[in-house]
């Protein structure tokens, strides 16, 4: 996997065109940033991105020879080459012969997670030979990168006993550096609220913590499913806010009113919702005890078929 991060002070590898291929995006945002930072571009008036489908190939070539407006280079980040067919991108390459100066063009080939890698970077190569004067990089991180990145990150956190946490994101994310960073987040969110946390929290987190989906906890409420109460003490130390579950409880109210006939229960259940809301507006301290007794007093009058308009 290619570091721009480690060559920053390196001028020789700032170029005026690029070519990024990868399957994560979060690496080609990285990538993009890195490049970014380093021409000190500035975002509001010499930024800017556009897909390679919604322009004709013209308009494109205008966009690349604009002049910057404050800053010393001017930054066009092209999406979408993958969606374009090679005699497409050869015709797009003949009226780009060169990138000015004052431009770093910056082409993304997003890479289908699908197809085997063979097929990704024989079809990378291609494209990369249309354009032969743009700069190839390509951000396909190995096993041995995605470790030691997930090493860093979980040594971070301060856990005394990381390795189950490691190894289940390298089980599960190694292949999916998006969806990795946004579990880490989330183990980072928990122990933030929790401050401190046991090795049973922390093996509910290497499952994924599928009951501590809120919706899913929201969706069995009004199935009157029995366990979202048992779902939704388990959650309470790890809710940022009373406000989140509330609003999930009153989306998927929304929804399940436009089928229910009995209005009595909606119009029920929207007061008890309004008067919680209201507590955690004005700053009660007993807004988890109002949700508990929300959840205990209304299990047991709404039933699916009511609820279904049954």
């Amino acid at each position: 996997m290619i570091d721009m991060a480690n060559k920053r002070n390196s001028k020789d590898t700032i170029y005026n065109h690029y070519l990024i291929m990868s399957d994560e995006q979060i690496l080609i945002d990285n990538t993009i940033n890195d490049i970014e930072k380093t021409l000190r571009v500035d975002e509001s008036f010499d930024f800017e991105t556009c897909s390679i489908q919604e322009y004709e190939y013209p308009d494109i070539i205008n966009k690349i020879f604009t002049s910057p407006f404050v800053s010393t280079k001017r930054i066009l980040v092209l999406k979408n080459i993958e969606k374009k067919k090679l005699n497409e991108l050869q015709e797009f390459a003949k009226l780009l012969k060169t990138v000015p100066e004052s431009c770093c063009l910056i082409m993304v080939y997003y890479a289908d997670k699908k197809l085997s890698r063979k097929k990704v970077f024989e079809d990378f190569k291609k494209v990369s030979e249309i354009f032969s004067n743009a700069h190839p990089v390509t951000l396909m991180p190995d096993d041995t990168t995605v470790y030691r990145w997930i090493m860093k990150k979980v040594e971070g956190l301060g856990l005394k006993d990381r390795h189950e946490i490691i190894d289940y994101l390298m089980e599960e994310f190694s292949d999916d550096i998006t969806g990795m960073k946004n579990e880490i987040q989330k183990i980072e969110n928990y122990l933030y609220q929790t401050r401190q946390m046991g090795l049973s929290e922390l093996k509910d987190i290497s499952q994924g913590l599928t009951d501590y989906d809120i919706y899913n906890i929201a969706n069995n409420f009004f199935q009157r499913k029995t366990e979202a109460l048992n779902q939704f003490i388990r959650i309470q130390p790890y809710m940022r806010s009373p406000m989140v579950l509330i609003d999930a409880l009153a989306r998927v109210l929304c929804n399940y009113a436009k089928k229910s006939k009995d209005e009595k229960i909606i119009q029920h259940i929207t007061s008890e919702l309004s008067r919680i809301d209201n507590c955690v507006k004005t700053g009660s301290d007993f807004v988890e005890l109002n949700l508990e007794i929300f959840f205990i007093k209304n299990l047991g009058g709404i039933s699916k078929g009511a609820i279904y308009g049954k």
